[in-house]
């Protein structure tokens, strides 16, 4: 294999792998796709892709499948939205908003909309982040399950390479062995496990891998104003 192709959907930001894959891999090199979601999957099953970092759920028992990490839901406004004043919203408080579903629009484009004041959007941090110009803002949505990404490829074509980008994504150090996953490095808790103490703060504050969910007692309709 002359190169490893990875795909990867939007927000997913994977570097720190491809620099270790790098380290430990240094005979082939791997390249990023970046890929929308439903592109990823499709390019997997027709072997354009060694692998990919996809949204789940997947469903096909052709691939190989392992989820990583959880991402908090936020709502990404205009920047001169009432939505900014608050650290984080429910679905209550976004009643009666107008969405810009995605449909055939790629996330930056959908997100290029909601700068205009058409509308609001419901997407995982990562994309956020990574996509939300300088004309957006966004909050978490307590109430919204978050999203997971996972590592996906083919069956047919597993292979020691495929391994060993699950150990490095796993956290696992080159002498270690197949099972000695750092704890560190294991998938975060998902949002309803997570402390009530530990929720609340302001997304800026926060890693995409930490699950929020609303206090206890909160009433529709009224966010924490920061």
């Amino acid at each position: 294999m002359d190169r490893f192709r990875l795909g990867g959907v939007p927000g997913v930001t994977p570097a720190k792998w491809m620099r270790v894959w790098g380290e430990r891999v240094p005979d082939v090199p791997i390249e990023l796709v970046q890929l929308e979601e439903a592109e990823a999957v499709a390019a997997l099953r027709a072997g354009e892709l060694d692998a990919a970092l996809v949204r789940l759920p997947v469903e096909d028992e052709a691939l190989h499948v392992v989820p990583l990490y959880a991402e908090l839901a936020v709502v990404v406004v205009p920047k001169g939205h009432p939505v900014v004043a608050f650290d984080d919203v429910a679905e209550a408080d976004l009643a009666g908003e107008a969405r810009v579903e995605r449909g055939g629009m790629t996330a930056a484009q959908q997100l290029e909309v909601v700068a205009t004041g058409a509308g609001i959007a419901i997407v995982p941090m990562s994309v956020a982040r990574a996509l939300g110009g300088p004309e957006t803002r966004h909050r978490v949505v307590v109430d919204v399950p978050p999203t997971r990404i996972a590592l996906a490829w083919r069956r047919a074509d597993d292979s020691p390479l495929h391994q060993e980008l699950v150990g490095i994504v796993r956290g696992r150090t080159a002498r270690s062995s197949r099972g000695e996953d750092r704890d560190e490095d294991a998938a975060p808790t998902p949002a309803a496990q997570t402390p009530t103490a530990q929720r609340r703060q302001p997304p800026k504050a926060r890693g995409p891998q930490r699950g929020q969910k609303p206090a206890k007692g909160r009433q529709p309709g009224r966010g924490r104003r920061r």
